[in-house]
């Protein structure tokens, strides 16, 4: 969806009210300073992990900090 004000009824109210989907809302998994990396890859348990490279630490991908940068 594009919400702007050129959309349908339902798309300009939401961009009137400055609406965000969930991956365009701020987050480490969509921050510049984010890492993404595999825990145990290659095994049945394998998952997908963040870490932040301005910080040096693990974090979850919806966490947010005030260092936030779009990548």
């Amino acid at each position: 969806m594009k919400a702007n004000q050129f959309g349908t009824t339902t798309e300009q109210q939401l961009f009137r009210i400055g609406y965000l989907t969930a991956k365009q809302r701020p987050q480490c998994g969509n921050c510049k300073h984010s890492d993404s990396v595999f825990i145990n890859p290659d095994a049945i348990n394998e998952r997908e992990g963040y870490r932040c490279k301005k910080g040096s630490f693990a974090t979850s991908k919806t966490a947010i900090c005030n260092d936030w940068e779009a990548k």
